[in-house]
């Protein structure tokens, strides 16, 4: 447990230990290659050919292991895949790829898209001769080509198919990466090749990485062997792989699990630029099952079900903690979606994911302990602001000691809500306007249609609302959170689409119920997108407006309002808290109902923060207990009477007043009894919230076992049960709807009367509790509140609302239908009645005959409460489930600061980030400037104290995270001129020289090839025009490019304490530009990277208010136009000094061939 997150790739191997290990790593030998694991190659066979022979220890291991109890498919409805199919297609390397910079040649694969051209040697045999000249993909054919230049013979194929090969860096005894090795099944022996210029050689691994992911053809081909003149053998060279494999380290944990298929990609741009999630366009799209095997060294193996092929290995500990994310629902329709995201940590030293990959879990406990597990090894994003240095901000990496000065983390939240989209009439367009390749012309923007919205966070589905049928003003009002983000601004877009061909077909609505996604004659089309510049939005407020929906043509179609509130917390260390805490949990002082009174309008967040708070400690039963009784011997006008908490007369006969005040306090009551009992836990307060919250989170598997099947049933049925006479059509039957009323509404509550025993224990425990306070106060005086008391949270606050809206439970994907929804209404009324103990048509009379319903059943309630509360009376605190005890125990062997931030089990709650949130909460409401001794007494005061100085720590952490910001903005916004001239200064490092790049070309010059469409990079199944996840690179485009896209500047690096990554002002301006001095030729490699442009924001590609084809910073990699007027002066600078280089390294590569 003791060492860093991360794994350090190094020439000569390092004994180490890493954080949540169970054993240290050993060192891995200089001489061990590749491991024995099953060949990609031979996944992309069928599961019948590529069985092979187990050895004698392997067979009893399987045959051990058979007896284990597996996974089995959830009943519902992801779609099966045929017994004799593929391997699931993983967007990851089968194994991790050593690389400098992982986040750099992730960008460079999205752009390249497996083309390249450059100056290269090859060799064929081990201590062979040497060919140089040009090599260059052949991208028709997946062909790598070669044309020694002069000599002949011209273009001869070194690699026929690219397709399934592999490639491994190889490096020489400097521990330099010189080299590529390139194994294909057509070649009889390896391949290495090795770019003339070093800093090539991440260009070429990035596009032959593409087309390494691709399923070989089964053509084969004879290369040819090129006569060149040769140069004397390289000094050996050895492969640099991953140590997965390489050693049997313990296995934390085994399971099946659910992998989501994207299916065989067929080209190379297909890896990197095709949906991540549900495609219409796709049929092999489904979920899979496979085994995944997490090992104490932060391996996470994917394999298939049969535990024959391994799909993927994953190091986790390359990744930053925010790449594991739970996935909205509305996405893959399936409630325990975890998502891992190619984010890797700024000192990653491999690449092996390069896309999202997303697994299903069958319950809430499996979700949790993975979501747990995958975060324990991976790398937090953990800071420290240092006042006696200056107020700069450092990224600690040793993780063992805490580091000197305020150490911090930075939460962000991102909550939409898309409520309505108006499109305008059609748009008519010229001749000359010709429709674009994917058929999303304006001839069809603002028809009849069925709509629908997805939310993009950098150029991925997160949330996806639903379908609206036939309308050109879809409402939706449907909300989605994104939380345990990244630090960076995230681009976020929302995209409308609409649905074309027949959504009313009974298997398209059969197939929307099951959650299934469309497919046969169904088609999506991009209407236009919503672009929202998070940095222009205030922190911590909603900001609710309408936004133009643009289509890719930059013109207007319509607009949509759209609801944002974008939230960033700066969390300190837990142990900051701690008093904070103790002085909450003192629930007899009342502490938490004074802050909720202080704080009006704000009673949901607060009591939601509150329960949080005591749900990790393990009090929130306690909590709310104690408030119970707050709240019922607080009501009426018996509040400012003197009495006895319950706690002290439960079943006691002894009372504190004299027996004539306990006869005047009877008389009193019974004045106001009548209305007392009619309001009891009827109004919002702090308790009603709070218990309400507390319900929905620990009764969600509940209400899924008892209603759903049966509210699914109904909604499917879609019953026409409408008995008001005012609404009911000529000819329709009221007695007939009565008796199917009815029916449904016994089978409906059939379901509620006989699930009291599977009713969660912490609820009945409250709920009984309610009941003894009540029948305490209110028993002698009115029989009927030992069951209304506790009817009054179960049915009105969790029951009937859940049958009102099915859809807000989860137990429906969208809305019921309009008479399944009518029908739900009339039932939960009934329900509603019955458990008031009332009947019903005083005001309605038409609802008469509802009370047959409600005589017959009435004794049936009264024995289900009896049942619910029917639980042994001990108060023991509840002990976790045995499946926690093995993420527990991996939290408890990681270190104090590698803990901040770990969700809490069960819930997944963040302790620290709750305080935080009510620090702030209290803070807007009642600033440091107030005279706190005139307006606080008691532990209100002690609370106010506490949190002015939790906040005035905070805001100087946030203060100066806005100040590197607000320097990163300002250099954007310099003037073209401005920034050449502050580029100039920082070294002239520009994107040429970084990549080694030029936006010019010539012919003495290494040609390679960017993506010029303007299609994001993976937008997860949105057909985007607009490239809103690939990063502008450019002198003004400050954005995360040196630690999850490349380099940055050594100028304001402190590397006094190696412990930390230390950022200044300039620092961030110098990594912008992908510069700093140092390092040979400027590039990525040589710099160190940094930490904290993942504060600074992303920005666009292109402007919606720019025409098609132009861009505001374009750059050669942003597949727009490069302005060459204002860059001429630039440019020569850049072609003089390119071309010195370059003379420089031929002259080079030519003494080594003599």
């Amino acid at each position: 447990m003791d060492g860093a997150f991360r794994q350090q790739l190094a020439p000569t191997v390092e004994a180490r230990h890493r954080v949540g290990s169970f054993s240290s790593s050993l060192p891995v030998a200089d001489e061990l290659r590749l491991p024995a694991l099953q060949p990609p190659l031979d996944s992309y066979r069928l599961p019948d050919l590529q069985q092979t022979p187990l050895s004698t220890s392997a067979q009893k291991d399987k045959k051990s292991s058979s007896t284990r109890s597996r996974l089995t498919k959830r009943p519902s409805s992801r779609p099966c895949s045929p017994l004799l199919s593929l391997p699931p297609s993983v967007d990851s390397l089968p194994l991790p790829i050593p690389t400098t910079d992982a986040n750099k040649v992730l960008l460079l694969m999205k752009n390249l898209c497996g083309r390249m051209r450059g100056d290269i040697e090859y060799q064929r045999e081990s201590g062979g001769p040497w060919h140089s000249g040009v090599c260059y993909i052949e991208e028709d054919k997946g062909s790598l080509m070669f044309d020694p230049g002069d000599r002949g013979p011209f273009h001869t194929t070194l690699v026929p198919d690219l397709r399934g090969c592999k490639v491994v860096p190889m490096e020489q005894t400097d521990g330099e990466y010189q080299c590529l090795e390139i194994i294909a099944p057509q070649l009889t022996s390896t391949l290495l090749l090795r770019p003339l210029v070093a800093e090539e050689l991440d260009l070429w691994l990035a596009a032959l990485l593409c087309w390494q992911q691709l399923r070989p053809t089964a053509s084969k081909h004879t290369p040819a062997r090129p006569t060149t003149t040769t140069a004397p053998a390289r000094p050996e060279v050895k492969r640099r792989v991953s140590s997965s494999g390489l050693r049997d380290t313990p296995v934390i944990k085994v399971g099946k699990v659910m992998l989501w298929d994207k299916g065989a990609a067929t080209s190379p741009r297909a890896i990197v630029k095709r949906p991540s999630t549900r495609d219409l366009r796709s049929a092999q799209t489904a979920w899979r099952k496979v085994s995944c095997i997490l090992h104490d060294n932060g391996e996470l193996k994917f394999m298939t079900e049969n535990d024959v092929t391994v799909l993927s290995i994953i190091e986790l500990p390359q990744l930053a903690r925010s790449a594991i994310q739970q996935l909205d629902r509305s996405v893959l329709d399936e409630d325990y979606c975890l998502a891992i995201f190619p984010i890797y940590s700024s000192t990653s030293t491999q690449l092996s994911i390069f896309r999202p990959i997303y697994v299903s879990l069958e319950s809430r406990v499996l979700f949790e302990v993975w979501f747990v597990l995958l975060r324990a090894f991976t790398v937090p994003d953990v800071y420290t602001l240092d006042l006696a240095s200056g107020g700069q901000v450092c990224e600690v990496t040793d993780l063992q000691a805490e580091p000197p000065g305020e150490t911090f983390r930075l939460e962000k939240s991102i909550s939409v809500r898309v409520t309505e989209a108006k499109l305008r009439g059609r748009t008519l367009i010229t001749d000359s306007q010709a429709p674009d390749r994917y058929g999303k012309g304006g001839d069809h923007e603002g028809i009849t249609g069925n709509y629908l919205a997805e939310v993009i966070l950098d150029g991925e589905v997160r949330a996806r609302t639903t379908t609206k049928t036939n309308t050109k003003k879809p409402f939706w009002r449907e909300d989605c959170e994104f939380v345990d983000l990244p630090a960076s601004l995230p681009y976020l877009s929302v995209l409308l689409k609409r649905i074309d061909g027949n959504m009313e077909s009974f298997t398209h609505q059969l197939q929307a119920s099951l959650g299934l996604a469309k497919t046969g004659n169904l088609a999506e089309v991009l209407c236009g997108a919503v672009d929202i510049a998070l940095h222009q939005l205030d922190r911590g407020k909603d900001h609710e407006q309408w936004f133009q929906i643009c289509d890719e043509r930059q013109q207007s179609v319509g607009s949509m309002l759209v609801r944002i509130h974008h939230e960033e917390l700066v969390v300190l260390l837990s142990k900051h808290y701690q008093p904070l805490s103790d002085l909450l949990h003192r629930f007899s002082s009342g502490l938490t109902a004074q802050i909720t009174e202080a704080l009006p309008g704000n009673l949901r967040r607060v009591a939601e923060t509150f329960l949080n708070i005591f749900q990790v400690s393990g009090t929130s039963n306690e909590w709310l207990m104690n408030m119970v009784e707050e709240e019922i011997d607080g009501i009426g006008s018996q509040a400012t009477l003197k009495k006895p908490r319950f706690s002290g007369r439960l079943k006691s006969n002894d009372s504190l007043e004299s027996t004539s005040d306990r006869e005047q306090i009877v008389r009193d009551m019974g004045k106001s009894l009548q209305g007392e009992a009619n309001l009891l836990f009827r109004g919002n307060s702090l308790l009603t919230q709070a218990l309400e919250f507390h319900m929905r989170r620990l009764g969600k598997e509940y209400l899924h076992e008892i209603l759903a099947e049966k509210i699914f049933e109904i909604n499917e049925l879609n019953p026409n049960c409408e008995v008001d006479p005012s609404k009911l059509q000529q000819g329709e039957d009221a007695h007939q709807h009565w008796n199917q009323l009815i029916q449904l509404t016994n089978e409906l509550w059939g379901c509620i009367a006989a699930s009291a025993s599977r009713l969660p224990p912490e609820l009945r425990h409250i709920l009984k509790y309610i009941r003894a306070v009540a029948e305490d106060r209110y028993g002698d005086f009115l029989r009927t509140v030992t069951y209304t008391s506790v009817s009054g949270f179960l049915f009105l606050r969790f029951l009937c609302p859940a049958i009102l809206n099915p859809k807000l439970f989860g137990l429906l994907r969208d809305h019921p239908q309009p008479r399944a929804q009518r029908t739900l209404t009339l039932i939960a009324k009934g329900l509603q009645a019955l458990a008031n103990l009332s009947t019903i048509g005083k005001k309605e009379t038409w609802m008469e005959p509802m009370n047959r319903f409600l005589t017959a059943q009435r004794q049936a309630f009264k024995d289900f409460l009896d049942a619910v509360c029917a639980i042994p009376a001990e108060r023991t605190k509840m002990t976790l489930q045995a499946s926690y005890s093995t993420p527990v125990a991996i939290m408890g062997r990681l270190s104090p600061l590698a803990r901040e931030g770990f969700p809490s089990l069960p819930y997944l709650l963040d302790p620290g980030r709750n305080f935080a949130a009510l620090v702030k909460l209290w803070m807007d409401a009642h600033p440091a400037t107030a005279s706190a001794s005139q307006m606080y007494t008691g532990d209100l005061l002690k609370f106010h104290n506490l949190c002015v100085d939790l906040h005035r720590r905070a805001t100087a952490c946030y203060s100066q995270i806005e100040t590197l910001r607000s320097a990163a903005d300002a250099v954007g916004q310099l003037p073209d001129n401005d920034r050449i001239s502050l580029t100039d200064a920082l070294d002239r490092i520009s994107l040429g020289d970084t990549l080694h790049i030029s936006p010019y070309n010539n012919s003495n010059h290494t040609a390679v090839w960017f993506e010029t469409e303007g299609l994001p990079p993976g937008s997860a199944g949105s057909d985007v025009m607009l490239d809103h996840s690939s990063l502008a690179i450019s002198p003004g485009n400050l954005t995360k490019f040196d630690t999850r896209f490349g380099g940055g500047g050594s100028s304001g690096v402190n590397n006094n304490n190696s412990n930390n990554r230390q950022v200044s002002r300039s620092s961030e301006m110098a990594g912008a530009y992908g510069g700093g001095g140092g390092g040979h030729g400027g590039t990525v490699r040589n710099l160190p990277r940094k930490l904290l442009n993942g504060f600074i924001r992303k920005t666009r590609t292109v402007s919606p208010d720019m025409p098609e084809g132009m861009s505001s910073l374009s750059t050669p990699g942003s597949g727009m136009s490069w302005d060459r007027g204002q860059q001429q002066p630039q440019q020569e600078r850049e072609y003089e000094r390119d071309s010195k280089k370059r003379e420089k390294d031929r002259d080079r590569a030519g003494r080594d061939r003599d």
